[in-house]
């Protein structure tokens, strides 16, 4: 199985968790903190879904605080322990070895980003929020934000099925941000 990634997602490896008793007690302080549609699991990831990068941030410092590990060195490469933050367009800062992350589309052709511990089975279905409902989701929300950034600082370029182009005014680069709808559209060059 996996979880649906939605806006900062915290995604804490729970077998990594589970060897760690105040790592347990701080999750469970915080528990009746954050709103039940934020919150998604499966059995090996819990997934906390945030819209503000700073709000999510002070979550991880808290489990940090608490005796989980985000981020540590190993053989000169920064990678993710016990916890990392993806972002609903697959967006990670460091390697996370343990996690697997990737894109699919619901029935109503809704694409997402979900993860999964890092496996050779195939996934076998997503685990999302209790009552979730794209109308009122962190998914809509969080995509609606950065489309107005990108509308506002960015020129659109082209469109592909899963993904609007744009380019960067200063420095020409391409963005590639995810859709909230797939489209047949024919791609352009």
């Amino acid at each position: 199985m996996a979880v649906l990634v939605e806006g900062y997602s915290i995604i804490i490896n729970k077998a990594q968790a589970m060897k760690n008793q105040e790592a347990l007690s701080a999750l469970a302080s915080v528990e009746g903190t954050l709103h039940p549609m934020a919150i998604c699991s499966d059995a090996g990831l819990l997934r906390i879904g945030f819209m503000d990068m700073r709000d999510a941030n002070e979550f991880v410092m808290a489990l940090e605080s608490a005796g989980l590990r985000y981020k540590s060195m190993e053989n000169g490469e920064e990678i993710a322990r016990d916890i990392v933050m993806v972002t609903q367009f697959g967006e990670i800062e460091v390697t996370c070895p343990w996690l697997n992350v990737h894109f699919t589309k619901l029935k109503d052709d809704t694409l997402i980003c979900v993860a999964a511990l890092q496996s050779e089975e195939k996934i076998d279905g997503v685990a999302f929020p209790k009552g979730w409902a794209i109308e009122v989701s962190i998914l809509k929300r969080f995509y609606e934000e950065r489309m107005h950034h990108m509308q506002e600082n960015y020129a659109w370029v082209r469109e592909e099925p899963m993904h609007d182009i744009y380019r960067n005014n200063d420095s020409g680069e391409e963005v590639r941000l995810l859709k909230l709808k797939f489209s047949d559209v024919a791609k352009n060059s």
